[in-house]
């Protein structure tokens, strides 16, 4: 006779002395209670499997007798893994049917990790779902088997953790706590640890901030037996800006205009994030001004352009330049500044030869030290000027090319050495205090920062060896102006000048030169070049010294042989009288 049902649902329905319904609770009950509880389970049980079936199914005796018997041998043994339908949702767990001769239980307990409410936890199977789980005990008395969901997919999610970690792909998790040295992440029901140094590519000192939030890792550690499953969130940003790199350094070329932010000022220059990298803009780069430090013109946080001047992918530098995008001021220098102009400009560095003054930024000019007064005469230019001070100066030379500025400070007044010249015309006697002593002349200044020198052949009419023996700094002299050049700014000065004229030398009498054979035997050994010379010198001399005043006027009466013969006896030339 043919019965309408299928499977193993039929048998249910054929055979319900079959049926052996056990569970932690019924266990502890007396015989009869036992009894009444699996009389109920399996009018429900039944009910469920009439619900069903398919329309139009029949099955013979013999199939159900043959399903009966397989489900009397079939064994199952704790650790095996099944799959089961679910029967039935009770108030201590879910029943399924796992194809042995009686039902296992899932205790609530074993149906997932995570911590839900009753009703949460019963609403997550329905009769009819097919479910995986673990044979945990089997009763051997009773047939009671006890099974586990949550086991099984423990087992799923450390082996798909394990399938993540080898192939190295990322994964999402949530952060669920802040723990000592990181935080705890919910890897598909696995607990997770990731370390404060793997949350970023920086340290991060407050973690609280990603508590609850969502983020992309990757797992660098993997321990099945000891639970541990360790993963960061760094080697995530660092593939991705890896690939940023490559994309940003394939797409940058030199000369090429970039916008970024200063995350950093240094002695050397200043670096610019520009995303992917940082670019440096070095010290020289930065503005055509002069500083003393970058951060006194460039600061961090600061938004600027800049144009790439080299970029070298395998080191990852780029190089930057801001002043490239500013103009040269030297470039129009001739137009703004033709020489004889008067510019106003800073004074920002002092040296042994002058003073820099810059007129602005990136344009120097240099006031040589020579440059600086007309009557001082300093040994540093910080005597006359002071780095800081504001200054007026007047264009004397322009070379663009050479970037070069030559400016003047005392060009600003007037010229005191053309006054000179009309104070102090050449003859004109004057008085000053002596300010140095040399070996070739001492200097006297006649006026506050204008000295003039005298020589030390216009010292005396003789010979001075030592002039500091004779005079002293600070003493007072007399002397007369021979010539002021204003152009040279040189003053000549004379002493001797002042000085009555030494008396002239008495010449000795010169003995007669002997005549004839008397000269020629009492001639002296000796050149004769020489002493003829010493003769010649004798009679300028004595020449020069002659005076105009002892010569006889017109009105005496003198002979012209008589003064020819004065003349050669004077040079010892007179003729040999015949004796």
């Amino acid at each position: 006779m043919p019965f309408g049902a299928g499977s193993r649902e039929r048998g249910v329905r054929l055979l319900p002395f079959l049926f052996v319904w056990t569970c932690a609770k019924c266990a502890r009950l007396p015989w009869k209670a036992r009894k009444e509880e699996r009389g109920g389970m399996e009018e429900k049980a039944t009910q469920v499997s009439e619900a069903n079936l398919t329309p139009g199914q029949t099955f013979s005796m013999e199939e159900a007798l043959q399903e009966t018997e397989a489900r009397l041998e079939k064994r199952v043994r704790p650790g095996q893994i099944l799959t089961g339908k679910v029967v039935l949702v009770g108030s201590e767990g879910v029943a399924v049917d796992i194809g042995a001769k009686t039902e296992g239980i899932i205790p609530f307990n074993e149906l997932t990790e995570k911590s839900l409410p009753e009703e949460e936890l019963k609403a997550l199977l329905k009769p009819g779902d097919l479910v995986r789980v673990q044979v945990i005990k089997v009763d051997p008395e009773t047939g009671q088997v006890l099974l586990s969901r949550k086991r099984v997919e423990a087992t799923e999610h450390w082996d798909r953790i394990r399938e993540l970690y080898e192939k190295g792909e990322p994964v999402t998790v949530t952060v669920k706590e802040k723990v000592k040295g990181g935080v705890v992440a919910d890897l598909d029901g696995v607990s997770a640890f990731i370390p404060a140094s793997q949350l970023d590519l920086k340290r991060i000192p407050n973690l609280d901030a990603y508590v609850g939030q969502q983020i992309l890792v990757k797992i660098i550690e993997f321990n099945r037996k000891k639970g541990r499953v360790l993963l960061s969130r760094r080697a995530v940003l660092e593939e991705e800006q890896k690939r940023a790199k490559e994309a940003f350094f394939q797409s940058l070329q030199p000369g090429q205009v970039v916008e970024g932010t200063v995350v950093d000022v240094t002695d050397f220059g200043a670096f610019v994030n520009l995303g992917p990298v940082d670019g440096l803009v070095h010290r020289s780069e930065i503005t055509w001004g002069r500083f003393n430090h970058p951060k006194e013109v460039i600061h961090k946080g600061q938004k600027v352009r800049a144009q790439v001047v080299s970029v070298d992918p395998e080191k990852e530098r780029v190089n930057l330049s801001i002043k490239a995008l500013i103009p040269d001021p030297w470039t129009t220098v001739a137009e703004k500044y033709p020489v004889g102009s008067r510019v106003r400009g800073k004074v920002v560095g002092l040296t042994q030869f002058g003073a820099f003054v810059e007129v602005e930024p990136g344009l120097e000019g240099l006031i040589h030290i020579s440059e600086l007064s007309w009557t001082k005469r300093p040994k540093h230019p910080s005597e006359v000027v002071k780095e800081g001070d504001e200054v007026e100066a007047v264009v004397l030379r322009l070379d663009p090319s050479e970037r070069r500025l030559s400016l003047g400070l005392k060009q600003t007044q007037p010229d005191p050495w053309q006054l000179l010249t009309e104070k102090y015309p050449p003859g004109t006697v004057v008085k000053g205090k002596v300010t140095g002593i040399t070996d070739f002349g001492v200097f006297v200044e006649l006026e506050p920062g204008m000295e003039g020198l005298v020589h030390v052949s216009e010292l005396d009419h003789g010979r001075i060896e030592n002039p500091a023996a004779l005079f002293k700094k600070g003493e007072e002299m007399e002397v007369v102006v021979l010539n002021i050049d204003p152009v040279e700014q040189r003053i000549s000065l004379s002493r001797k000048r002042l000085l009555p004229p030494p008396p002239p030398k008495v010449e000795e009498e010169r003995p007669r030169r002997a005549k004839g054979k008397e000269a020629r035997g009492k001639r002296k050994p000796g050149p004769r070049r020489e002493e003829r010379r010493e003769y010649e010198y004798g009679a300028v001399a004595e020449y020069n010294l002659y005076d105009a005043s002892a010569v006889p006027t017109a009105s005496a009466s003198v002979k012209l042989g008589d003064l020819y013969g004065d003349l050669l006896a004077s040079l010892g030339l007179e003729e040999e009288k015949p004796s």
